[in-house]
Parts: C-alpha cells; structure tokens; sequence
C-alpha cells in the first residue's frame, strides 16, 4: 500500500482538469498502479516526467536493447521493485541474454554484452552509485553513443531515477505475481 492514497478522478480541481485529461490522452488509461499513481496528484509534475520519458524513449540515438538495460539497471541500482517489473521481462522479450538480466538483478559483473551496452550499463551504474561518471566511462559511452546519445543516456538515468524515487519514496510497490523474481532488496 502506497503511503498516500492513488489519484482518482475525483481527485483533480476544475483547474487541474485539462492538464489530467492531456495526460491521459498521451498514455491512453487511468494509472492505477505505478509512478503515476501517485505523482498525478500534482498534474503538471506527472505530465512533464512523463513528456520527458515518452520523448527519451523515442530517441533515435539510443537503441532499444541499451534502453532496456538502462531501465532495469536504474531499477536494480535504486532497489525499485516496481520499475524491475515493469521492465525486466520486456527486456528479455526485446533480445537482452536472461543470464545478463539475472546478472543484473543480482548486482554481479556483467559479462557477454556489445561493446555498446556494456558502456551504458557502466555508464548507469557509476552514475547512480558515485553521482557523476569518470572520464574513461565517459568516454567510452561517448565513443558508443555520441554527443546527442550520451546526453539521452544521461537524461534516460535520471528520469527513470526521478520514477523510482518517486515510488520508493511513497512505497509505490510491484504488483504480484510477476514473471520475473522479485528484487533481493
């Protein structure tokens, strides 16, 4: 149980109004579980984290594969539950090994990815447990990604970090019964 009550409907000010229904029209249903679930109670917070998501994983300079990795490493490196549901198995779906998953999950050395993921894997975890990123990761995500890509790759760490504080902080959980094991959190 969240430690606020989810957002509903008769939660929203006639002001706030238009701002909920642009958010809904853009995600297509009422959250009732996950970041939003919670966030939607200031509208325009929910909107703009949202935008910033939808826009990051449209960009074209940042594989899919390398998203994933992305995702479920801020997932693990923030002990957030409800992100790794979300995003582990889709992971697995979208070509990413269940050994580099589990691997992940676990927090051991990952091993057997691109030259191109392993930079963003290094490049997410030194980020998340340091605060900033030593000039060779730096470099080697550069190398990987570009100017444009390294600042997706930057800015994809930081908006699924600002969801997983957001649900960690307001004890936002996972559901049951996923496809993949629980966080060891």
């Amino acid at each position: 149980m969240a430690r606020i009550p989810l957002v509903t409907l008769d939660n929203f000010s006639e002001a706030d109004k238009p701002t909920v229904e642009r958010f809904l029209g853009t995600r297509g249903k009422f959250p009732h579980e996950g970041p939003y679930s919670t966030m939607l109670h200031i509208p325009a917070v929910a909107e703009k984290v949202d935008s910033l998501r939808r826009y990051l994983r449209d960009e074209a300079s940042l594989p899919q594969k390398v998203q994933d990795l992305v995702m479920i490493t801020v997932a693990r490196e923030m002990n957030c539950e409800y992100i790794w549901h979300a995003h582990a198995a889709m992971a697995r779906k979208n070509g990413v090994n269940g050994d580099i998953v589990d691997n992940i999950r676990e927090k051991r050395p990952v091993t057997g990815l691109t030259p191109d993921e392993q930079a963003a894997v290094d490049y997410t975890r030194e980020l998340l447990r340091h605060y900033k990123v030593s000039k060779p990761v730096f470099d080697k995500a550069s190398a990987s990604f570009g100017q444009r890509g390294t600042l997706a790759l930057t800015n994809l760490v930081a908006c699924y970090a600002v969801l997983a504080y957001n649900m960690n902080a307001y004890e936002v959980t996972a559901p049951a019964g996923g496809a993949e094991p629980a966080l060891p959190v």
